[in-house]
């Protein structure tokens, strides 16, 4: 096997192992989100960017408006997992200005696009 071929397995089989684990990403976010929308109506959010690490937000509002549950999905990467944003646990809308401002740029972004519509 010269260099060009052995080139060609490599980077075949790191685009399989990419789709593999972009799978396995979708899969645990499908599953936090099922989780989520029995807890209450889930609102979404993401940022626009095509070229910075997107963010994505996932809240959970009870009846009062009060959020209950809210995690964020940001990242470049296929290992990107979910973490809770403790600072909006609690809040309501529109959020006082000391909880927005503990968020990073791309999260608020993403809690914007949430709350448009």
């Amino acid at each position: 096997m010269d260099a060009t071929t052995s080139l060609i397995f490599v980077a075949i089989f790191a685009w399989v192992l990419q789709i593999a684990f972009g799978f396995l990403q979708v899969r645990a976010f499908n599953k936090m989100l099922q989780k989520m929308a029995k807890q209450g109506q889930v609102k979404i959010g993401r940022t626009q960017s095509r070229w910075k690490p997107r963010t994505l937000l996932v809240m959970v509002e009870d009846t009062d408006g009060v959020i209950i549950e809210a995690k964020a999905l940001k990242g470049m990467t296929v290992f990107a997992r979910p973490r809770t944003v403790k600072c909006l646990l609690g809040q309501r809308y529109p959020f006082a200005e000391q909880v927005i401002n503990q968020l990073d740029k791309g999260t608020r972004e993403a809690l914007t696009v949430a709350f448009s519509h």
